[in-house]
This record gives C-alpha cells, structure tokens and sequence, in this order.
C-alpha cells in the first residue's frame, strides 16, 4: 500500500479534472496531454524547452 501511495506521487494527471495524460514521443520531442483538452505539455529535449498549455473552462459560474 505504501509503494502505491509513493508511486502515485510520479502519476502525471490533469490540474483541471485529475485525469490521467496520454503520452506520446519521438525523437525530438514529448507531449503530454489531457483527453478532455485541459492541458498540454511539450518538451523538446535536444533544445532544452518545455512549452505547458492551459485550457481552463471559461465558464465557472463567477463573473
């Protein structure tokens, strides 16, 4: 139970819904994704540089 709880802690899951991100890669670049459009994540490790898009729902009730 321990291991589960600490391997949780690695899991990458949306800021928005908690979901889990699909992965993808190549040899120049990585994405991060979630399902739902909330968020995007790209790395492109031979330039150093991560780019992290946030798509926050525009309507949350408050104006």
């Amino acid at each position: 139970m321990m291991f589960a709880k600490l391997m949780s802690l690695f899991d990458d899951k949306c800021p928005v819904c908690s979901g889990p991100l699909l992965a993808a890669s190549d040899a120049a670049s990585s994405t991060k994704s979630c399902p739902h459009g909330h968020y995007k994540e790209e790395s492109y490790g031979p330039l150093g540089t991560r780019f992290v898009y946030k798509d926050f729902p525009t309507d949350t009730g408050k104006h």
